[in-house]
C-alpha cells in the first residue's frame, strides 16, 4: 500500500507579513525559590484562521471556547538565582506575538548562552472552536482539545494527546512519547513517534500509523490504513478500505476491514475478523485465523496453525508446524504442514473454474469435503514411516482405486464425473478421507 499523505496545509514558517509584531514583556514576580515572568494577550480573530506557535522548549496546551478571540498565557520560569541574574535570563527568552490575514503567531526565542535546564517555558491558549493549530516545541508534551479544524503538532520529545477534531486532517510527530488522538472526522490522520504507543479512536478517512517500539490501537478506519512498529502489538476493531499492519515482534489482531488487509509479524499470532477483501497474512512464529474473507487469502507461518472459516476466493495456506483447517473456500486450496492434520472445504462448483486441490502434511490426517457434482481428478497417496501402525487407510464416498493397503505406500486414484481438476493428497502416517458436500 502506498505511504498516506496527511491533507494538512499547516505549516511553521515566519509570516511574510505579519502585523502588530514586537517583544512582549511580562511582570517579573517570585515564583517559590525561583522567579517568573508570565504573558497574557487577547487578540480579536475570525473563526476558520489558524494559531501557530514555537517554541524552543516547554509544553503546548490548546482547548476551545465560545469566543472569537485567541487568547495565550506564555509563562517563563527560572530557578533559584540572584533576582538581576534571573531578569537577564527571562529577557533572553523573547515572545513575539504577530497577526495577519491567517491568524494568530506565537514564537519565542532563547539566547544560546543559556542552558536549556535555567529556563522553564510553558504555553497555554483557548481558541475558538472552529480553528486549526501549528504547534512545534522541543522536549514537552503537546495537548490539543476538541476543535473543528486541521492539527499540527510537533515535539522532539514528549507525549501528544489530541482530542475530537472535525473538518481537518491530524499531523502528530514525536521522536519519543506516545500519541494518543480521539477522533477524526472529516479528514486524514498521521501519527509518528520514534518510541512509544499509539492509539487513534476513529478516522473517517485515510490513517498512517508508525512507530518504533511500542504498540498500536487504532479503533475504526473509513479510508486506507497503514500502520508500523518496530516493536509492539498491533489492534484495529474496524478497518477501511484496506489495511497494511506490519510490526517486527507481537500479535496481530484486526476485527474487521471493508477491503484487503495484509498483517505481517516477526513473532506472534494474526487474527482477521471478516473483511470484504483478499487477505494476506504471515508471521515467523504463531497461529494465523481469518474468520472470513471476500477474496483470496494466503496465510504463511513458521509455526503454528492455520483456520480460515470462509474465503471467497483461493487459499494457500503454509505452517512449518501445526494443523490447518480451511471452510467455504470459494476457490482452488493449496495446503501445506509439516506436522499436523488438515481440514478442508472446497464450496467452488464451477467445473469451468480452477477448483485443483494439493494437500500435503508430514503427518498427520487429511480430510478434504468437495462439491456434489464436481468433476475432479483424485491422487491420494499415504506413506508409512517409522514405527507408525500399519492401519492407515484411504476412504472416499465417490469410487476410487485403491492400492497397497497394509504397506508402507498407499495409493488411490479415479476420475469422478469424467474428471476434472487435481486434488492431490499427501499424507504421512495418516488417514485420507474425500467426502462430498
Amino acid at each position: 500500500m502506498r505511504a498516506i499523505r496527511v491533507a494538512c496545509t499547516l505549516g511553521l514558517p515566519l509570516l511574510t507579513s505579519v502585523a502588530a509584531v514586537g517583544q512582549e514583556r511580562g511582570q517579573v514576580e517570585r515564583w517559590g525559590q525561583g522567579w517568573q515572568e508570565r504573558i497574557e494577550r487577547t487578540v480579536q480573530t475570525t473563526p476558520g484562521e489558524t494559531l501557530t506557535v514555537s517554541l524552543p522548549r516547554g509544553p503546548v496546551k490548546v482547548t476551545p471556547w465560545e469566543r472569537d478571540e485567541v487568547h495565550v498565557t506564555l509563562t517563563k520560569r527560572t530557578g533559584s538565582f540572584a533576582e538581576a541574574k534571573a531578569r537577564k535570563l527571562l529577557e533572553s527568552c523573547e515572545v513575539r506575538f504577530g497577526t495577519d490575514g491567517t491568524g494568530v503567531r506565537v514564537t519565542a526565542s532563547t539566547a544560546s548562552e543559556w542552558s536549556p535546564r535555567d529556563l522553564d517555558i510553558a504555553l497555554a491558549a483557548q481558541v475558538p472552536a472552529r480553528y486549526s493549530v501549528a504547534l512545534q516545541t522541543t522536549g514537552a508534551e503537546i495537548t490539543v482539545g476538541d476543535l473543528n479544524g486541521s492539527v499540527r503538532a510537533s515535539t522532539a520529545g514528549g507525549r501528544i494527546a489530541i482530542g475530537r477534531v472535525r473538518d481537518g486532517s491530524v499531523d502528530a510527530r514525536t521522536a519519543g512519547g506516545p500519541i494518543r488522538i480521539e477522533a477524526i472526522a472529516g479528514g486524514n490522520g498521521s501519527a509518528v513517534t520514534a518510541g512509544g504507543q499509539i492509539s487513534v479512536g476513529e478516522v473517517s478517512g485515510d490513517l498512517y500509523a508508525r512507530t518504533s517500539g511500542g504498540s498500536i490501537s487504532v479503533g475504526r478506519v473509513g479510508g486506507e490504513l497503514e500502520a508500523r512498529t518496530s516493536g509492539g502489538r498491533v489492534r484495529v476493531d474496524h478497518g477501511g478500505s484496506a489495511v497494511d499492519v506490519e510490526t517486527a515482534g507481537g500479535g496481530i489482531d484486526i476485527g474487521d476491514a471493508g477491503g484487503s488487509v495484509r498483517a505481517q509479524t516477526a513473532g506472534g499470532s494474526i487474527r482477521v475478523g471478516p473483511t470484504a477483501g483478499c487477505v494476506e497474512a504471515q508471521t515467523a512464529g504463531g497461529q494465523i485465523v481469518v474468520s472470513a474473507a471476500g477474496d483470496s487469502v494466503r496465510a504463511v507461518t513458521a509455526g503454528g496453525g492455520i483456520t480460515v472459516g470462509r474465503a471467497g476466493g483461493p487459499v494457500v495456506a503454509r505452517t512449518t508446524g501445526g494443523p490447518i483447517a480451511i471452510a467455504n473456500a470459494m476457490g482452488f486450496i493449496e495446503a501445506q504442514t509439516a506436522g499436523g492434520p488438515i481440514e478442508a472445504e472446497l464450496a467452488l462448483a464451477d467445473p469451468a473454474a480452477d477448483t485443483h486441490c494439493s494437500l500435503e502434511t508430514g503427518g498427520g490426517d487429511i480430510a478434504v469435503r468437495l462439491p456434489a457434482g464436481l468433476p475432479v481428478t483424485i491422487d491420494a497417496e499415504i506413506r508409512v514411516q517409522g514405527m507408525g501402525r500399519r492401519g492407515y487407510r484411504i476412504e472416499a464416498d465417490v469410487p476410487l482405486e485403491v492400492r497397497g493397503e497394509g504397506t508402507a505406500r498407499i495409493t488411490a486414484q479415479g476420475a469422478i464425473d469424467g474428471g476434472g481438476d487435481a486434488i492431490r493428497l499427501r499424507a504421512t502416517n495418516g488417514d485420507i478421507r474425500i467426502l462430498r458436500r
